[in-house]
Parts: C-alpha cells; sequence; structure tokens
C-alpha cells in the first residue's frame, strides 16, 4: 500500500488546484480534531482523493471555511463537514497503521527501528478508536494480510494471483466510495483492482533486490526475471493496468470535480506508471520528476 494519488499538476488548473488544498487540509483537519497531531502528519494523499471522490460520486458540496492549520498559526481556506472527510480520516489511520506492520524489523537500521517504535506508540490510540468506528474497514486490511501471506507459502509464478491481496482491497475500498448503485460499485471496484494491482506490482519490482537478499517470495523473482527484466515487466502491466481503469472511469456518473477527478485518476496515475512520457526520469523502478 506504498502507491501515491496525486494530481499532474503541468495540466492541472489553477480552481482544482484550489480545491485539491482544501480537501488536503480537511483532511489534515479532521485527523487533527479525532486523531490528535501526530496523526495529521502522516497524511498519505489516498485519504484526499478518498475524500474527492466519495463526496464527487454522491454530489455532496463540501462546505469552505477558513481555519487555523494543524501545528501552525496559519489560517487557510479547507474543506469540512461531509461524509467522504470523515470516512477518509479513518482510512488514513488504518492504513498508516498497517504501512508500519508492513515493515520488516530486520531490514532496519538502528535509527529506523528507533522511529518506527515511536510512530506505532504515537499511532496505537488512534489505530484503536478508528477500528471500533469503521470495524468493517479493518477486517478489509486483515483479510488482505492473511490473503498475502498465504500467496508467499505458494510461491505463485502467476502475477495476477499474486497481485490479488492488494488488488482486493483496493477493489473494496473504492467500492465503498460508491452510492448505492450497483453499477456503480462495480465499477468502483474494478478501478480500484486496477490500482491496487498496478501499485503491487510496482512495489515488487522496486524491493526486488531486498526481497532477493532475503530470500522473500516475489514474483518477479519467481519467473527467474533480472531486476530489469522485472523493472520492464512492472512498468507494462502497470500502464496496461491503468489503461483499463481509464476505460471504466470515462462511464461513471462523477456530479462535482469531474475534472480534479479525471486528472488525478487519468493523467496522474499515468504519470506514477510511465513519467518518460509526461517528462519524468524513470531511473530502475523509482520514477522521480525533474
Amino acid at each position: 500500500m506504498r502507491g501515491r494519488l496525486r494530481p499532474y499538476l503541468p495540466e492541472l488548473t489553477i480552481r482544482d488546484y484550489n480545491i485539491y488544498q482544501r480537501y488536503t487540509r480537511g483532511v489534515r483537519r479532521q485527523l487533527y480534531k479525532e486523531y490528535g497531531l501526530f496523526s495529521c502528519w502522516m497524511l498519505h494523499h489516498h485519504g484526499v482523493v478518498y475524500a474527492i471522490l466519495a463526496d464527487s460520486l454522491a454530489g455532496r458540496p463540501a462546505t469552505c471555511r477558513v481555519e487555523r492549520l494543524p501545528g501552525t498559526l496559519i489560517r487557510a481556506p479547507l474543506m469540512c463537514q461531509t461524509k467522504g472527510i470523515w470516512l477518509a480520516a479513518r482510512m488514513e489511520i488504518l492504513m498508516s497503521w498497517h504501512r508500519l506492520q508492513e515493515c520488516k524489523w530486520q531490514d532496519l537500521r538502528f535509527y529506523q527501528k528507533l522511529r518506527w517504535a515511536v510512530h506505532r506508540l504515537l499511532l496505537h490510540r488512534a489505530y484503536c478508536k478508528a477500528v471500533r468506528e469503521v470495524p468493517a474497514l479493518e477486517r478489509l486490511f486483515r483479510q488482505e494480510k492473511a490473503q498475502i501471506e498465504a500467496q508467499m507459502e505458494l510461491h505463485s509464478k502467476d502475477y495476477a494471483l499474486a497481485a490479488e491481496p492488494m488488488s482486493n482491497v483496493f477493489g473494496a475500498l473504492y467500492s465503498s466510495l460508491a452510492p448505492d448503485d450497483a453499477t456503480a460499485r462495480k465499477n468502483m471496484r474494478y478501478i480500484g483492482c486496477c490500482i491496487g494491482r498496478a501499485f503491487y506490482l510496482l512495489d515488487k519490482a522496486e524491493g526486488y533486490l531486498v526481497d532477493k537478499r532475503y530470500g522473500r517470495y516475489n514474483v518477479f523473482i519467481e519467473n527467474g526475471l533480472s531486476r530489469e527484466e522485472a523493472d520492464a515487466n512492472a512498468h507494462r502491466q502497470a500502464i496496461d493496468a491503468v489503461n483499463d481503469l481509464a476505460r471504466v472511469y470515462s462511464m461513471m456518473d462523477i456530479k462535482l470535480n469531474r475534472s480534479l477527478l479525471g486528472n488525478i485518476m487519468i493523467l496522474g496515475l499515468r504519470n506514477a506508471v510511465d513519467p518518460l512520457e509526461y517528462g519524468g526520469e524513470w531511473t530502475g523502478a523509482r520514477w522521480e520528476l525533474p
């Protein structure tokens, strides 16, 4: 769950940029109010997109207020009072907690172990509160963890099977954002599955050397690919997943913020997996914009 969902700034209008920034502040403010100052520092940008998607699909306009930003004396406009922002704050807490659990203790240096322990201690109370409020989301993450452990035991060479746990959890998360419409939920689940598949393959390509050093399961190693071949394979499959997502997304009934979401879900994701097309630099499994 390390992927990033962000807008593609060169093609983003000033209006959409302001909306995205206000939602980012709104989710951070919600985290601060309900879970404390530390939790809002770990905002991973998934929650911002979840909030915008949930409100836009349901046609819920957010209230814009000028409030003090957490941990500062600065006052700025932010979005608030929507179900999407409420849900996004809980998703962020659960995803932050489970990202901490994904860390391999033996891979960490001393200062990293210390930081991990401090983060876990400070986040534990917020995590317990979020679990009580949205137990269904916690079950999704636990199911994904169990499926990943089962996949590691199987040592499958099938890419779709290896990516299935992350695809399932992202599919379930995105389908929960859709309104009470069977077609919309089905389409959103497919979109989430495509995102989960792309993120999984890119993460595995990036972790190729570490997995090989410690003898861990990696679908690219199981298929006998070299590091360079794994990078190219992950890149190609991620592009296919994003292209599939774009076709389904074009059929969605987006009631609000359509241009902003189109930028994130199509241009933003394509730039994440193929920055060479957008003026970035691809170095192995890591991509950096100049």
